[in-house]
């Protein structure tokens, strides 16, 4: 078994050593062209981008992610539990606490 794996180690190594010249060779071999200002400007659609960034609500990106760490957690948890019903309060404690948290979320985002 361990032949078999160690000859797969040695043959990606040399596929990834192949790519990597290859890489290296294209990349001294290309031609290159000058950098205008016309390749340096920004461009969108063919319409001038405008030079003020634009502000992002990181808030909200804030809460979607707690909401999706939530539900995430939630479903491995009860996933983990219904398999090994030992205590069926626990999925049912769990189901019940994710859903004071998302109701408190909620109500503290709605303010």
């Amino acid at each position: 078994m361990l032949v078999g794996l160690s000859e797969f180690t040695v043959i990606m190594g040399l596929a990834l050593l192949v790519g990597l010249i290859i890489v290296a060779f294209g990349n001294e071999l290309a031609i290159k062209g000058p950098d205008t200002e016309g390749k340096l400007a920004p461009y969108a659609c063919g319409e001038p981008v405008p030079a003020t960034k634009v502000r992002i609500n990181v808030e909200n990106f804030f809460i979607y992610a707690v909401y999706f760490m939530i539900f995430d957690v939630l479903g491995f948890v009860l996933a983990t539990t219904v398999s090994q019903p030992v205590n069926l309060l626990l999925p049912l404690f769990y189901a019940g606490t994710s859903l004071v948290s998302i109701v408190t979320l909620t109500a503290n985002w709605r303010q």
